[in-house]
C-alpha cells in the first residue's frame, strides 16, 4: 500500500495548543525536543458534514449517522442537546439542539476527536408537490376521441370522469385476474382521512413519526390536509358502485404523516427528513410492498439516501413524483435517488396523449401517468385535512370528491399499478417491476426514452400480460473512489452513470467513499467521477479574512479530481467499480532564505497536531509532495524569530495549476501558514482549523 511518502524524518514544528482567547491562534509552548513530536501519515476524514445552505434547512437540530453509538455521546454533551429519536436500522439518530444554531454545532463537533460518525447533516426543507385544484376541460372528456377507449364503465357512479384508469388500460375484467390484494401502500404524505366512504376498510394502521403515534386502522388521520387523501382515492378507492374506485380496490392503504398539522410542527408541516427516514422504515418493518412519494427539495440527505436504500433493499418499490417545476429538474430529492420509479405527468387533450406543461423534465424520468384533472377522494368538511371541495363535484357516496392536477396525481397511478403487479408477482424485485413497467409503456411520443415521459404512459392491461423479467437488472451496483493507494475513501463525489438514450442514475460518495445504485438496470454507461466538489460545503464559502468556517471536503475547484469510463459494463457479475484518484502537489517558493532562521518547509496536519513531511528551504527548488494523500497544510518554520515581518512567497503546483501563495511570517514568532490568502485563515477555540489541501497521493 502506501509506502512512498511515510514520513523519514521528524524536524522543527511547533505543537499548537488551542488558545481561548487569542483570535489569531499563536501556540502557547515552543516545543525544544522536537524528536518527540509525532510521525504520521495523511489519511481521510473523520466526519462528513451535510451542506448548510442559508434557508434550505430548519433550524434546531442535527442528524447524526454512526459507526460507533458511543460516539455519539460525545456529540451530543458537546452541543449540549437531547436525542430525539433513533434509528438502529440505518444508525442515525436525531438531536435536539439547545439554544445553539447548527452552525454552531458544526464548530463544537469540529472540535471534537472523533471516530465511527459517518455524517452530522440538518433537516432539510420539503414540499409537498402542490396539486392545482382545477375544473377539468371538456376537451378531455369528449366520445369518439382516438387514443381512450371512452368506456369508463367501472360500475361507480363517477366513472365517466375516471380517465386515469382507462388511459392505463383498467378494465373491470381486469381486476378479475388482480387488483392489488394482499398488498400494502404506504402514502408517504400528509395523513388520511379512513373515514371517507371510498376507504372505508381500505386503510390500515399507519404511523405518525413526529409524535410516534400508531394510527389505528379505519380513522380519520389526515393530519396536514387533504392530499394524502386524494392521493390514497387514486391507488386504492374501493370498488363499490359508489363514488370512484382506485387502480388497486384490492389493495390496503397504509398513511405515514410527513406533513404534519403545521401548528404542531411548524412551517409547512413538514416534520424532517429525521422523522421520514423513520416512518419509512417502519412501513417497510410493518409490511409495506411498495410506496408513494409525492414531495421533494433540494438538499441531498444522506439519512433519507439511507433509508430509500433500506426500503429498496428489503423489496419495496419507491414510486416518486418527478415535480411540478416544468424545468429539467436533475437534483431534486427524492425523485433524484437511483432505483426509484420517478413518474412524470400526462394529459389526454384534443385525442391525443402528451406531457402536461407543469411536470418537471428530468434524466431519471422511468413513467408516465395521467396527472390532469384528475378526480379522487378528498377528506370531509368534518374531517381533520378538510380544504374545502370543488361546488361542480356533486356530493354523492356521503364523501367530497375533488380534481387536483400535478405530478403528485400522476405517482400514484403508478403506485396503484405496481400494488396490482405484486398481487400478481409477489417476490418481484423492485428492478423488476419498474422495468416491466418501462417495458410495457405506450411510447405515444416516439423514439424511445425521453426526458419529458420517460419511456411513456404506463399500461397496466399490458403488464399484466407480459412475464416479469428475469434478467435486465442488478440488485446493487457501487462506486467506491478513494485515494491513490485505495486506504480511505473520498465523499462527496458526484457520480453518474449516463445511457446512450440520455437516462441517468446519480448518486453522492459518504464518508467510506462508496455511492450506491440500488436495483438499477443492467447495461452499457457511460460512468463520470467528479469531484470532492469544492461547492460542496458545510458553512458558506469562505473569503478574504474571515475563517474558512466548514469542515469541506475541499476548498479549490484546481483540488478535484475526475475519471470517466465509456462502456462501462454493469451486470450481477460486475457491481463494483473501484476509482483510485491521484493528485499532483508540488511547492516551490522564491524569497531568498537570507531573511530568515534556519528555515525549514513542514507540511503538517490541519489541527497541527503532527508532521507529514518536512524539508530544508531554499530557493528555486521544487518540492514534490505528490506522494501525500489526505488533507494537509503548508507551513514554514524557523529556528529563531526574525526581527522584522517577513514575507514569504511560493507557488504551489497543483493538478497542473500554479497558485500563488504566501504567508508573512512575524517578528517575534517562529512559524507562519502558507496559502492564497497569506495564512491569515487561522483557527479559534471553535474553529482550529486552518485553510487545507486535499490531495490523493500518486503511485
Amino acid at each position: 500500500m502506501r509506502k512512498a511518502f511515510l514520513i523519514i524524518s521528524v524536524v522543527a514544528l511547533l505543537l499548537a495548543l488551542f488558545s481561548c482567547t487569542n483570535p489569531s491562534f499563536e501556540p502557547r509552548n515552543q516545543i525544544k525536543d522536537l524528536t518527540s513530536l509525532p510521525e504520521i501519515k495523511p489519511n481521510g476524514f473523520n466526519v462528513l458534514f451535510g451542506e448548510l445552505k442559508d434557508g434550505e434547512y430548519t433550524e434546531g437540530r442535527i442528524l447524526v449517522g454512526y459507526n460507533d453509538r458511543k460516539e455519539v455521546d460525545k456529540i451530543v454533551k458537546a452541543v449540549n442537546g437531547k436525542i430525539v429519536l433513533e434509528i438502529p436500522e440505518i444508525k442515525v439518530v436525531s438531536i435536539k439542539l439547545n439554544n445553539m444554531t447548527v452552525k454552531q454545532a458544526y464548530d463544537k463537533i469540529k472540535t471534537l476527536k472523533l471516530s465511527g460518525i459517518r455524517y452530522v447533516e440538518p433537516s432539510y426543507k420539503r414540499e409537498l408537490i402542490k396539486p392545482t385544484v382545477v375544473k377539468p376541460n371538456p376537451e378531455m372528456f369528449k366520445i369518439g376521441k382516438p387514443g381512450l377507449n371512452n368506456t369508463r364503465n367501472y360500475g361507480e357512479e363517477l366513472s365517466n370522469e375516471l380517465w386515469g384508469l382507462e388511459a392505463l388500460g383498467i378494465t373491470t375484467t381486469l381486476w378479475e385476474e388482480a387488483s392489488g390484494t394482499g398488498v400494502i401502500v404506504a402514502v408517504v404524505d400528509t395523513g388520511v382521512d379512513g373515514t371517507h366512504p371510498d376507504l372505508q376498510g381500505q386503510v390500515i394502521e399507519g404511523y405518525r413519526p413526529f409524535t410516534g403515534e400508531v394510527l389505528p386502522e379505519g380513522t380519520d388521520s389526515s393530519f396536514g390536509g387533504a392530499h394524502g387523501t386524494h392521493v390514497a382515492g387514486t391507488i386504492a378507492a374501493k370498488k363499490d358502485g359508489k363514488g370512484i374506485v382506485g387502480v388497486a380496490p384490492g389493495a390496503k392503504i397504509m398513511p405515514i404523516v410527513i406533513f404534519d398539522d403545521p401548528a404542531l410542527v411548524g412551517g409547512n408541516g413538514y416534520v424532517g427528513d429525521d422523522y421520514v427516514a423513520a416512518g419509512i422504515i417502519w412501513a417497510v418493518n410493518l409490511g409495506a410492498k411498495v410506496m408513494n412519494h409525492s414531495w421533494g427539495g433540494w438538499g441531498y440527505s444522506y439519512t433519507m439516501k439511507e433509508a430509500f436504500d433500506y426500503a429498496l433493499k428489503n423489496g419495496v418499490v419507491m414510486v416518486v413524483s418527478a415535480g411540478n417545476n416544468t424545468s429539467d429538474s436533475h437534483h431534486q430529492y427524492p425523485a433524484g435517488y437511483p432505483g426509484v420509479v420517478q413518474v412524470a405527468a400526462l394529459e389526454y387533450y384534443g385525442g391525443a396523449f402528451r406531457v402536461a406543461s407543469f411536470s418537471s423534465r428530468s434524466d431519471g424520468v422511468s413513467v408516465g401517468a395521467p396527472g390532469v384533472a384528475i378526480l379522487s377522494t378528498v377528506p370531509g368538511e368534518a374531517s381533520l385535512g378538510y380544504e374545502g371541495h370543488n361546488p361542480n363535484v356533486p356530493v354523492t357516496n356521503g364523501g367530497t370528491y375533488d380534481y387536483y392536477q400535478g405530478t403528485s396525481m400522476a405517482a400514484p397511478h403508478v403506485t396503484g399499478a405496481v400494488a396490482v403487479l405484486l398481487q400478481k408477482f409477489p417476490n418481484a424485485k423492485p428492478w423488476q417491476i419498474r422495468k416491466l413497467l418501462e417495458n410495457t409503456a405506450y411510447d405515444f411520443n416516439g423514439g424511445g426514452w425521453d426526458h419529458d415521459t420517460g419511456y411513456g404512459l404506463v399500461k397496466l392491461n399490458t403488464a399484466l400480460e407480459d412475464p416479469l423479467p428475469t434478467t435486465g437488472g442488478v440488485e446493487e451496483f457501487q462506486v467506491v473512489v478513494t485515494d491513490a493507494y485505495e486506504e480511505w475513501g473520498v465523499p462527496t463525489v458526484f457520480v453518474s452513470l449516463m445511457r446512450d438514450n440520455g437516462s441517468c442514475y446519480f448518486a453522492k460518495t459518504g464518508l467510506d467513499g462508496i455511492a450506491r445504485f440500488p436495483h438499477i438496470d443492467e447495461g452499457t454507461y457511460k460512468i463520470i467521477v467528479g469531484g470532492p466538489d469544492h461547492w460542496d460545503r458545510a458553512l458558506a464559502p469562505y473569503g478574504g479574512e474571515s475563517q474558512p468556517g466548514a469542515y469541506a471536503i475541499s476548498w479549490r475547484m484546481e483540488e478535484e479530481r475526475e475519471a470517466s469510463f465509456t462502456n462501462y459494463v454493469v451486470s450481477p457479475d460486475a457491481t463494483e467499480l473501484v476509482v483510485p484518484f491521484e493528485s499532483e502537489f508540488k511547492v516551490q517558493f522564491k524569497t531568498e532564505p537570507s531573511s530568515l532562521k534556519s528555515p525549514r518547509i513542514v507540511i503538517v496536519d490541519p489541527l497541527l497536531t503532527g508532521i507529514y513531511r518536512a524539508e530544508s528551504y531554499a530557493t528555486n527548488t521544487v518540492y514534490d509532495f505528490s506522494g501525500l494523500s489526505g488533507q494537509v497544510t503548508i507551513g514554514i518554520q524557523t529556528i529563531l524569530p526574525p526581527l522584522a515581518d517577513v514575507t514569504v512567497e511560493g507557488t504551489v503546483t497543483l493538478n497542473g495549476v500554479e497558485i500563488p501563495v504566501y504567508g508573512v511570517l512575524k517578528a517575534g514568532k517562529t512559524w507562519t501558514i502558507v496559502d492564497e490568502y497569506g495564512g491569515r485563515n487561522f483557527g479559534t477555540e471553535l474553529n482550529p482549523l486552518y485553510l487545507w489541501w486535499t490531495v490523493f497521493g500518486k503511485k
